[in-house]
């Protein structure tokens, strides 16, 4: 089960707002959110194909794992498409 954020636990359901409702209402506040957002979202893709790539070295591979990247990064981008409005 995913972590509800806003009230909203289907992440292609979650907004700004909802990512906002998370943190008091004020420009400050929000716009650390939105900063703090778009540097995870910016750097988790590269952060999980090293990861990949680790596990490849070690010998580990599972289809699986391309797949959950591949979630990742479509995510991602989702993501950093709603802070960016």
């Amino acid at each position: 089960m995913a972590m509800p954020i806003g009230g909203r636990s289907i992440a292609d359901t979650i907004q700004l707002k909802h990512w906002l409702s998370i943190v008091p209402e004020t420009k400050g506040a929000q716009g650390l959110l939105v900063k703090d957002i778009q540097e995870m979202v910016s750097t988790i893709g590269t952060k999980a194909e090293k990861l990949l790539r680790e596990l490849h070295a070690e010998g580990i591979s599972n289809p699986v794992l391309s797949v959950i990247r591949k979630v990742i990064e479509t995510r991602s981008i989702q993501q950093l498409r709603i802070t960016e409005k």
